[in-house]
């Protein structure tokens, strides 16, 4: 069984003309909602195999925050810049290639693609706010097998809840 879970990055700050859009960092509350919910998902899952994030500095900070409260070694997050701002099936081509020894993943993405994402797996989101998470499980036992028919929703979580 894989099992993923989908993390919106935290709130940011304002795109402005004068910092590029993939620079910008967390507000405090994006700071905030990402440390809860790090130790949400620490309490409800456990700790996941694998944490994947887009390399946009607001995404990769949310990764590292996240990581702290739930014990998974900051110098592990794994990046990609090719999933800054990419689409749900970039997005799952990205997780098929993923090695079969990994079990659970966090990922850590940006909108549409994660909402768009959630939406093909089968559960209706207008929009996943910022610093929220979805967790799926794929009875597959390798991530070259996931799909929208193999996925089964377990859990949404929004930050404005914690």
């Amino acid at each position: 069984m894989k099992q993923l879970i989908i993390l919106r990055h935290g709130k940011a700050e304002q795109d402005t003309m004068a910092k590029d859009d993939y620079d910008r960092v967390l507000t405090d509350r994006g700071r905030k909602n990402a440390d809860a919910m790090g130790s949400y998902i620490l309490k409800r899952f456990g700790t996941p195999n694998l944490i994947l994030s887009s390399s946009a500095r607001r995404a990769h900070e949310t990764a590292i925050l996240a990581a702290r409260q739930i014990g998974y070694p900051e110098d592990e997050i794994q990046t990609d810049q090719n999933l800054y701002f990419a689409p749900s099936r970039w997005i799952l081509n990205v997780l098929s290639k993923l090695t079969d020894d990994v079990e659970s993943c966090l990922y850590v993405g940006h909108n549409p693609g994660v909402t768009d994402l959630i939406n093909d797996l089968g559960v209706r989101l207008d929009n996943l706010p910022t610093c929220s998470a979805v967790c799926f499980e794929f009875n597959v036992d390798s991530w070259s097998d996931i799909s929208v028919e193999r996925a089964n929703f377990r859990w949404l979580k929004l930050a404005r809840e914690l």
